[in-house]
């Protein structure tokens, strides 16, 4: 009997952020279909024990790394550990990021603003700046980053730091898109709703939140996998410079 077709048979992936939550969820998917995985994580432990995980369940090589998101060495290194381990990478998912609950923007500290931005923004810029040279040299690549409805609607529960960031992430997969076409390199981000992770439990959603969506239901870690998956897939190969919703039709454009 022949084995099922796996999506990334082969290729290699890396996830930030993919010691729990939408993080995990990716790099779990990627390695059922196929991928070898670079799991990095502030959490080194909690990376370390998904990466152990992972592996043994789906038969792939995994990579566990400590990276500082924020830093553009920590995010240089990654890749390079990345390329030098396995020869090649050929998915990098932007997913890492914070957040915090809504409060007025007269409360929020220049520090506290900088914090956001570094981790949700500019940690994407560092890690595409670093993917950059790899992916033109073998003229193929697929950039994934994680962006938000908060980005497109300037806000549902979170701190506008938040939003801000997240509409840079949302212009910064345009920019990117147009520059790395010709290398047969595509750029797209998924713009999550209200997705029920540790993360978000510090939101404290309301009934009315639950109410406003046309689904009826928050969404799951997994709904993002799954649309990660196709971004990374051949079958997104004629696919560049959009954000993929999955809101559950919270926002519609």
């Amino acid at each position: 009997m022949n084995k099922p077709i796996r999506k990334l048979d082969g290729q290699t992936a890396v996830v930030t952020g993919s010691a729990k939550g939408i993080g995990f969820a990716i790099a779990e998917r990627f390695a059922k279909e196929g991928a070898n995985v670079v799991l990095a994580d502030i959490d080194v432990e909690g990376v370390k024990r998904v990466a152990t995980d992972i592996s043994t369940r789906f038969g792939v090589t995994t990579l566990p790394t400590h990276v500082d998101i924020a830093s553009a060495e920590d995010n240089t290194r990654m890749v390079n550990e990345a390329i030098a381990t396995f020869g090649r990478l050929d998915i990098l998912v932007c997913n890492a990021g914070i957040v915090r609950p809504a409060c007025p923007i007269e409360d929020i500290f220049p520090d506290q603003w900088q914090q956001v931005i570094d981790i949700n923004l500019m940690s994407c810029i560092h890690a595409t700046t670093a993917f950059i040279p790899h992916a033109k040299a073998n003229r193929s690549g697929r950039i994934i980053y994680m962006a938000s409805v908060a980005g497109q609607v300037g806000g549902v529960a979170s701190e506008v730091t938040y939003s801000v960031a997240k509409a840079g992430v949302l212009c910064l997969t345009k920019a990117v898109a147009r520059q790395l076409g010709a290398f047969n390199v595509t750029v797209n981000a998924i713009a999550p709703g209200a997705i029920q992770t540790n993360m978000t439990e510090i939101l404290q959603y309301s009934p009315e939140v639950k109410k406003s969506i046309p689904l009826e239901r928050y969404g799951d870690v997994s709904d993002i996998a799954a649309a990660a998956l196709y971004l990374a897939s051949d079958d997104a190969r004629y696919v560049t410079g959009s954000t993929l919703d999955v809101n559950g039709g919270i926002a519609m454009r």
